[in-house]
């Protein structure tokens, strides 16, 4: 699980954890895990965070993965950072978009900031925004990437489908920047998000 709160924010640890059916953590948390219980973790161990540069930036969340898309973002913001920013954050169904309200905030109070909600699944018919997968409202969006700077987090599928697609519309490797998430296995054995 990746952190969800920016580094400045560091009093305590936030995490952005889904349910996944036979998850033998998700499932603790859920129903077993109470207030004041112990819970051992291992520090961040990854590189996933804001790059120096000047370059527009994309940022691609698929799911939990927006936790440390919002990391990044509100350290953006905190450090005064006015590069042009875009979140496209895909979920399955409108109830998925947890922090929803969050995201519409930031793109009312940051003049550089725009927030793009994609549906999968199950749009509602009221739903006029973005429909299908998220990697595929990016590369419809930007047929040229070059120049920009591209954060991506979420299912290990999304990651590896995204990568190749936005590198062959012009994308330098040097500016793509993945957090890939991968569940443990489970009682019932290995699946996928």
């Amino acid at each position: 699980f990746s952190f969800a709160n920016a580094p400045h924010d560091n009093a305590m640890i936030e995490l952005h954890v889904r349910l996944i059916a036979g998850g033998r953590f998700t499932t603790h948390v859920f129903t077993r895990m109470q207030v004041g219980d112990t819970l051992r973790v291992e520090a961040p161990l990854g590189r996933f965070t804001l790059h120096a540069g000047d370059r527009p930036i994309l940022f691609v969340a698929g799911a939990t993965g927006f936790a440390p898309i919002k990391s990044i973002v509100e350290d953006a913001f905190h450090r005064g950072i006015r590069r042009p920013m875009q979140l496209y954050w895909g979920v399955r169904r409108g109830s998925d978009l947890y922090m929803r309200e969050e995201c519409e905030r930031w793109q009312r109070e940051h003049d550089n900031f725009r927030f793009i909600p994609v549906l999968s699944r199950e749009p509602a018919p009221e739903w006029a925004g973005r429909k299908g997968h998220v990697d595929t409202a990016i590369l419809e969006d930007f047929p040229d990437l070059r120049g920009h700077e591209v954060y991506i987090c979420g299912s290990v599928q999304l990651v590896s489908n995204a990568v190749p697609a936005f590198l062959a519309q012009g994308l330098d490797e040097d500016s793509c920047f993945t957090d890939a998430f991968t569940p443990g296995q489970s009682t019932a054995g290995p699946h996928t998000p």
